[in-house]
């Protein structure tokens, strides 16, 4: 049975993809939780860490796939072990760097979190995690997703948030590897720019990508039969 490891974003934890793991049950799907963590100071710590979690489960070979900065967490450990991999995916992530304007906008947000706090950043950024039209339709969804990620220490993201800022450029990675490349991109993602980062499927010769028209930052709650149904195949084929 292949091995397939989900590696959830920043803000939310493992639970993220109770709604998917039910639909891939032909394989063994693992969701290691990074989101109560402090130790690790950069997205390569974390890396490190997801190899030692992988080698105390006795996974051997696995398909990684990473949520946003679980997507920056699978990249590089795609650049530091990829013996481990027969294939990976970013899911509403990307392997730019980021601009300027993005850099700023962080660290007004990482202010923002060391003074009001988790939770307030939190209830603050959740309705942008999803498409606008996904919001307005299922209020019970955000108020779910607010009591629940409002729960998270503060210090662990801040930690998260801290390695997302000073990650680097790994388009490299892409455009190098051997192995299947899974995207999956939200058209009406705020957080990740849908027509920056479609570019992003031309860089591997063996890349699939999903566009999910009507998903923000969150398909595997959005749309999570598409997004299961596309992993699934992907799966299939590595």
């Amino acid at each position: 049975m292949k091995t397939l490891v989900l590696i959830h974003g920043h803000g939310i934890d493992a639970s993220i993809w109770e709604d998917i793991k039910p639909l891939l049950e032909d394989f063994q799907v693992l969701t290691p939780d990074f989101s109560t963590d402090t130790t690790y100071k950069s997205i390569e710590e974390y890396a490190d860490g997801l190899y030692e979690w992988l080698g105390d489960t006795g996974v051997k070979k696995c398909v990684l796939i990473g949520h946003s900065m679980g997507g920056y967490l699978t990249l590089a450990f795609a650049e530091k072990y990829p013996e481990m991999l027969q294939g990976f995916g970013l899911f509403h992530s990307t392997a730019y760097a980021d601009d300027e304007a993005k850099t700023e906008q962080r660290k007004k947000t990482l202010t923002f979190m060391e003074t009001h706090g988790a939770a307030a950043f939190i209830r603050q950024s959740a309705p942008n995690m999803y498409s606008e039209a996904y919001a307005k339709e299922n209020p019970d969804v955000i108020k779910s997703h607010v009591e629940k990620y409002a729960q998270l220490p503060t210090e662990a993201v801040i930690a998260g948030f801290k390695a997302i800022m000073n990650r680097p450029d790994r388009t490299a990675i892409l455009r190098d590897t051997n192995l299947p490349v899974l995207l999956i991109f939200g058209e009406q993602d705020k957080l990740i720019s849908f027509e920056k980062n479609i570019d992003l499927s031309k860089l591997s010769p063996n890349s699939h990508t999903l566009i999910l028209k009507e998903a923000g930052h969150m398909g595997m709650v959005e749309d999570a039969k598409a997004s299961a149904e596309e992993i699934r195949e992907f799966m299939e084929a590595v």
